[in-house]
């Protein structure tokens, strides 16, 4: 029974938040269930489970789009460079991306297992690099540029490859950077929320306490 409004709820929502696809059904029964209680006793609250759920949905498939190409930033510089061995050793750009892409991280994998589809299709190697760009966030498309012009230009594969895998470094590089100056950023709300009221509770407030046992009434009220 439960999992049948479960699905009624999903087959409503998903299509218009299809995030709403990473919330998992015991957190919707739990917010469904809380935002009923809730509405007992205000009214209005009704709807915060579910607006609660879908933001749960959606910051989660934030985080694992933001994972995902952190991944591929940090396997491009590699795959890269392991195009540049294998072209070095006497395979053409498409053998060699067929001979590493077993080797690559999963998330990379899989877009190059797409790229080499096309390439299985009769596409053309720049198409199939255009194809495996795509794939990539915006700042790991900038490499495979490089490729795709040396491809299409007919420019010698090794000082090409080896400039793409150069700048796909700098793009590691200025990544980790980026994530480095905001962690004081993230930093800042555990400080506020726990190490700010320890404070509080250990320096001043046993000063406060001790301060207030030196007073007494009749202190404050001399007899006449």
């Amino acid at each position: 029974m439960r999992g049948r409004w479960v699905d009624a709820i999903r087959r409503v929502v998903q299509p218009r938040v299809p995030s709403f696809s990473r919330v998992r059904d015991r957190e919707i029964v739990f917010g469904v269930a809380g935002s009923v209680v809730a509405a007992a006793i205000v009214p209005p609250l009704l709807v915060a489970g579910p607006s609660v759920l879908v933001a749960v949905g959606v910051w989660r498939e934030r985080a694992a789009t933001s994972m995902r190409e952190r991944s591929l930033e940090a396997a491009l510089p590699d795959m890269i460079d392991q195009l540049v061995l294998a072209v070095s050793a006497g395979l053409s750009l498409p053998a060699a991306l067929r001979t590493i892409s077993p080797w690559l991280p999963g998330s990379l994998r899989e877009v190059v297992s797409g790229s080499l589809d096309r390439l299985d299709a009769g596409a053309p190697v720049a198409d199939v690099f255009v194809h495996l760009g795509r794939g990539l966030p915006p700042s790991g498309r900038r490499p495979i540029a490089v490729i795709v012009a040396a491809t299409r230009d007919g420019a010698p594969l090794g000082p090409n490859l080896a400039r793409a895998a150069a700048e796909a470094r700098d793009v590691r590089r200025r990544s980790a950077q980026t994530r480095a100056r905001r962690l004081p950023v993230l930093m800042l709300l555990p400080l506020v929320l726990c190490v700010l009221p320890a404070f509080v509770l250990l320096t001043l407030v046993p000063l406060v306490a001790s301060s207030l046992d030196g007073l007494s009434l009749s202190d404050s009220f001399p007899p006449p």
